[in-house]
């Protein structure tokens, strides 16, 4: 049985790992750089510390979590830990924002470093890319207009091709 409310509907719950003891400092930057709410935390009733904050923006809910300390210690232990160095990642966010160089000022004063300025896209979108202080990397986008694959393709981008 699913609790009910846990995780967002859309059928995908990510998590977000920082280093151990710095999850709330990550979900507050989250909350003041995207506008982030955080509906819930999750606390060890043993020890009454903080594990995980559940925070949602738009309609995508994540989890941050504290990395294990013990993976922490020794990064040839499987499973997940913190980003080890920054800007360095496996993932990168991707996230549509009414207002990208609002958004990216706000983020940058909550700490996050520019990797990619906020420019004009071929295609009319307007996209940056920033690193938040926990190492992960945000695609941000502000979607001017929808274009269709064709419109796309005709442009000279890469080319999409639909799924058959």
């Amino acid at each position: 049985m699913a609790i009910t409310g846990l995780t967002t509907r859309d059928g995908i719950g990510l998590t977000l790992f920082v280093p151990s003891g710095r999850q709330e400092e990550a979900a507050a930057f989250y909350l003041v750089a995207f506008g982030a709410t955080s509906p819930r935390h999750w606390i060890n009733p043993k020890t009454g510390e903080v594990t995980g904050i559940d925070i949602t923006i738009g309609r995508a809910t994540f989890t941050v979590c504290g990395a294990n300390p013990k993976r922490e210690a020794d990064m040839s232990l499987p499973g997940p830990c913190p980003v080890p160095a920054p800007g360095r990642s496996s993932t990168i966010f991707q996230l549509c924002v009414d207002n990208i160089d609002a958004t990216v000022a706000l983020a940058v004063a909550a700490g996050a470093t520019v990797r990619t300025p906020a420019q004009d896209a071929e295609w009319g979108d307007r996209i940056a890319t920033i690193v938040d202080p926990f190492g992960h990397i945000w695609a941000l986008a502000t979607i001017n207009r929808d274009i269709s694959v064709a419109e796309y393709n005709a442009r000279g981008n890469i080319q999409l091709v639909e799924a058959a």
